[in-house]
């Protein structure tokens, strides 16, 4: 997982780069500035968005939440693929397309936030789950209410738009405390003792690999053998001179 993930970045790197180097010919490049360089800019922007957002789709890919960034790398391409469309092919103008588009960037948004808070908070301490998940409930309720404003052609009232500002600021909120506890306040849960990793130093390391040497095994093998239980109550360093006392 961890490779791809690395293949995916810089391909999105790679992406964006090339229509970064477009844009700034568009606007360096001599003559005047006419629609085909408004369409270079515009698509720059689109693939920039894009890129932008599966930097965040990767941030879940190895916790708990990657159905969640995989699902929103699906549904980002809708959008993004209706953009360009209408910037190079000028195909737009009928209701359903705007209905279609308008839903598809609400729930690849909706999604995106939610594929970043996932991979942020699954770093963080668990007993902060409770506000991820309520999080997330808001965010998914907030888009389909936006999804049935869209459906329904502007006939709502006003207390609907009253549980749509309510459903925002609670999704903000959320989204900002938890990437606020993550990125300032979030410590680490403290681990068991015996379950957390134990690393040598390089003196440590150096010492096991001599006395291994020695005993003409691998270092892991020598390591066995001092953790092992002394037979008959003898000492390790008994057994093994080339251990410190």
């Amino acid at each position: 997982m961890e490779s791809l993930r690395r293949i995916v970045a810089w391909l999105v790197i790679g992406a964006f780069s090339v229509a970064a180097a477009f844009g700034i010919y568009a606007l360096l490049s001599p003559g005047p500035f006419g629609s085909f360089e408004a369409d270079i800019l515009l698509t720059t922007l689109v693939v920039g968005l894009a890129s932008l957002a599966a930097l965040c789709h990767l941030t879940s890919a190895s916790s708990r939440w990657w159905p969640v960034g995989a699902l929103a790398a699906a549904v980002t391409v809708v959008p993004v693929l209706m953009s360009l469309a209408m910037i190079w092919l000028n195909v737009s103008g009928q209701e359903a397309w705007w209905d279609v588009y308008g839903i598809s960037v609400t729930w690849a948004l909706t999604l995106t936030q939610l594929s970043l808070l996932g991979g942020l908070s699954s770093k963080a301490r668990r007993r902060l789950d409770w506000l991820l998940i309520a999080t997330a409930a808001v965010a998914v309720a907030l888009a389909a209410l936006i999804t049935m404003l869209v459906l329904s052609n502007g006939e709502f009232g006003d207390g609907v738009m009253r549980i749509l500002g309510v459903l925002a600021i609670l999704d903000t909120l959320g989204s900002l405390t938890l990437i606020a506890l993550r990125v300032f306040g979030g410590r680490e849960e403290r681990r068991d003792p015996i379950e957390a990793p134990l690393t040598l130093d390089a003196a440590r390391s150096r010492r096991l690999r001599t006395l291994a040497a020695e005993q003409g095994v691998s270092a892991e093998a020598m390591l066995d053998r001092l953790l092992a239980p002394a037979s008959g109550g003898d000492d390790l360093r008994d057994r093994h001179p080339g251990v410190d006392r």
